[in-house]
């Protein structure tokens, strides 16, 4: 079976956006767009996602995220200056930090954001590229 199908719709989006070298900040808005899009005339819409609903969704999606780095599938890092090799692996402590904090998955469009990157792990690729 293909690793991707075996994944929920909260593993799915963490590894989309892992896959692209993303942000946390935008895992809970792709999952809004993955789940709940419509076809439209031109492509598919998504209603829009309230901060409360993002609020909301932090612990779950935060648990899938630990659990997505305890299996060794995905690494996060903090990169100042979006460059992902300019920054070093976190600390458990940071880890737990970052995932705990709404800036970390919050995208405020009138101020700075808090940029934790996403990467897959040779692991996941290994396992994507059998199955």
């Amino acid at each position: 079976m293909d690793v991707w199908q075996e994944l929920t719709a909260e593993q799915y989006a963490v590894m989309v956006n892992a896959t692209e070298e993303a942000y946390l900040s935008g895992v809970i808005y792709d999952h809004n767009f993955h789940t709940n899009a419509v076809p439209t005339g031109t492509g598919l819409v998504a209603p829009p996602i309230s901060e409360e609903m993002v609020r909301f969704l932090i612990p779950r999606f935060a648990d899938v995220v630990a659990d997505l780095i305890e299996r060794g599938w995905i690494e996060i890092r903090e990169p100042h200056d979006g460059e992902w090799n300019s920054a070093g692996p976190m600390t458990d402590e940071e880890v737990a930090a970052a995932l705990a904090d709404p800036d970390t998955w919050l995208w405020h469009e009138q101020r700075a954001n808090r940029l934790i990157m996403l990467m897959t792990t040779s692991t996941w690729d290994d396992m994507a590229k059998r199955s």
